[in-house]
């Protein structure tokens, strides 16, 4: 193929992904993006909504149990994500001991199958919750559930402390999303598990406080973080304590809600803004985002803007990435930013004002961005290169005011200090390196440093680990159009030309894979805590939109 016959192909391909891509667009200007489905999620909230409600019916547990032993394995396990190899231990754990539950009889070589997966990685280790070394989250639901449904003692679950309710918020805010899941499982071990005479004290102070924090987190629509693992975890809490009917309620109409006709629950029901922002992104790259086209987009950013969040004493100003119970956060908050840039608004508009003041608030000591709350310790919040990046990008979005290029110098010594040896960054919320390398690399370019050894070091990690055949992956697995996407773009940014083998290599990837209906296969990319992972239908589409827009631009500027 020549170079010309490359840029036609590239112009079709755009042309195709910018109509399917409009094509999706709601009438409110948003996008809805269509997250995988999640076998953990769905036995979760399977067996919340089996306990809490009696009169849940029987059609829907048949179809939700069917659709758990049709995503079975061959090896007997369950994937994190929908289909999507490998299997998962923890996962596999919990659903066996659902199935084992609600439909001993139908499920029970389903089950058998599991139990034996299970043995041979990790046996006893995975089903009391300890999945390896270092902090884990979920999998502490393990053991939980097992208790919950029999098959094991109440007294082998691991302690969830309510008092923490006690602690000044300044030391209890660093458990972040995790509050709303430790808070009901706390009041459910202090109902159920034995305790002595202080610690019995300190659960009955701390529990009205619980119910009340809980209360203030909760959104109307019964959700938190659109996330409806968590509103499980809450249902299995609360009606185990007994304790919270109105919250119990509320979360489990979350439960139906959200719960897909095939009878699946996903992770997160969508990331809507987080779409949106990539899709607006996207559309500036190909030259349509400030021509009137997205006048509706512009509306719906803005009125998807946050007030106060009293739960995490956070200001006015962020954006969340899902609507209507999403926190506000760096990540989404730096995108919008961005967003808005490419939109026509400048710093002097309000939401624009309120936003920046926002993200600059909520940079860390050491000159990074976590995703939710502000220096957190904890390894779930923990500081990220790629956030930070992005909030370089937003930050140099408008022409910066004297506190903002400060904000700007001290991120970049963060990111600097943050390269490994090989020149990788990680990122907390995207798996492997490449997303985190692409981030930091971009960033670097967007603040007309793509010459500096930082970034001269992170391009050079994108070259090395891109495949044979043209595309980037997570590790030893194939490439993905995620990721191939964000490694092109970034290289791009940073100056390579069009016509470099890489890029040429990748471009050609990404146009052999495109769909018949313009658009890309998702792949399990996105992280939700440890190794919770997600693909997402318009991750898969608008990025690599992006991508070849930019290749595009190179390639007819290139002498």
């Amino acid at each position: 193929m020549t170079g010309d016959q490359l840029t036609r192909h590239v112009d079709a391909a755009v042309e195709a992904a910018v109509e399917h891509l409009l094509s999706r667009r709601k009438q409110s200007g948003g996008w809805s993006d269509v997250l995988s489905a999640s076998p953990m999620t769905t036995a979760l909230a399977l067996l919340a909504t089996v306990r809490a409600d009696p009169d849940t019916r029987a059609e829907d547990v048949r179809t939700s149990l069917a659709w758990l032993r049709a995503h079975q394995h061959p090896d007997g396990g369950w994937s994190v994500s929908d289909v999507h190899p490998p299997s998962s231990p923890g996962t596999t754990a919990i659903v066996a001991a659902v199935l084992q539950a609600l439909d001993p009889e139908d499920s029970r070589d389903a089950v058998a199958r599991a139990e034996e997966y299970v043995e041979a990685h990790g046996g006893d280790r995975v089903r009391a919750g300890r999945t390896g070394n270092g902090t884990r989250s979920w999998p502490a639901a393990v053991p939980i559930v097992r208790a919950a449904v029999g098959l094991a003692p109440v007294t082998a679950q691991p302690y969830q402390p309510v008092e923490v309710m006690l602690l000044p918020p300044r030391l209890r805010d660093p458990i972040g999303i995790g509050l709303p899941v430790v808070l009901p499982l706390g009041l459910l071990h202090a109902h159920t598990l034995p305790a002595g005479r202080l610690r019995r004290a300190a659960q009955r102070r701390a529990e009205p406080a619980a119910l009340r924090w809980l209360r203030g987190v909760l959104h109307d629509n019964g959700g938190v973080s659109e996330c409806p693992m968590i509103s499980a975890l809450m249902v299995l809490g609360l009606h185990g304590a007994g304790v919270g009917a109105d919250l119990c309620r509320r979360s489990l109409e979350y439960l139906r809600a959200s719960r897909r006709p095939d009878g699946s629950w996903s992770l997160v029901r969508d990331i809507e803004v987080s779409a949106t922002a990539y899709a607006v992104l996207a559309m500036a790259e190909v030259g349509d985002a400030a021509d009137g086209r997205l006048a509706s987009t512009r509306r719906w950013l803005l009125d998807a803007q946050c007030g106060r969040f009293p739960p995490m004493r956070m200001p006015a100003g962020g954006w969340p990435s899902m609507l209507p119970s999403g926190w506000p956060d760096s990540e989404d908050t730096a995108m919008v930013l961005s967003c808005l840039g490419a939109l026509g608004l400048t710093r002097e508009h309000p939401a624009v004002d309120r936003g920046l003041r926002w993200l600059r608030s909520r940079q860390n000591m050491t000159g990074s961005w976590s995703l939710w709350i502000r220096d957190a310790p904890i390894v779930t919040d923990r500081p990220c290169p790629a956030v930070t990046a992005h909030a370089v990008m937003a930050l140099r979005r408008y022409p910066p005011t004297p506190r903002e290029q400060r904000s700007i110098r001290r991120a970049l010594g963060y990111l600097r200090r943050a390269q490994r040896r090989d020149g990788s960054y990680h990122s907390s919320w995207f798996r492997t390196s490449t997303f985190g390398t692409a981030k930091a690399l971009e960033a670097h370019a967007a603040v007309g440093r793509a010459g500096t050894a930082p970034a001269v070091r992170a391009g050079r990690w994108l070259l090395a680990n891109q495949g044979a055949d043209g595309g980037w992956s997570g590790g030893s697995g194939p490439a993905t159009a995620e990721e191939t996407a964000w490694a092109l773009y970034a290289l791009l940014a940073a100056g390579y030309p069009a016509g470099h083998a890489a890029t040429v290599r990748a471009v050609r990837w990404l146009l052999d894979r495109q769909t018949a209906k313009g658009s890309w296969a998702p792949a399990p990319v996105g992280l939700f805590f440890d190794d919770l992972v997600y693909a997402d239908d318009l991750v898969a589409h608008a990025f690599p939109l992006r991508a070849l827009a930019r290749w595009r631009v190179a390639a007819r500027e290139a002498p």
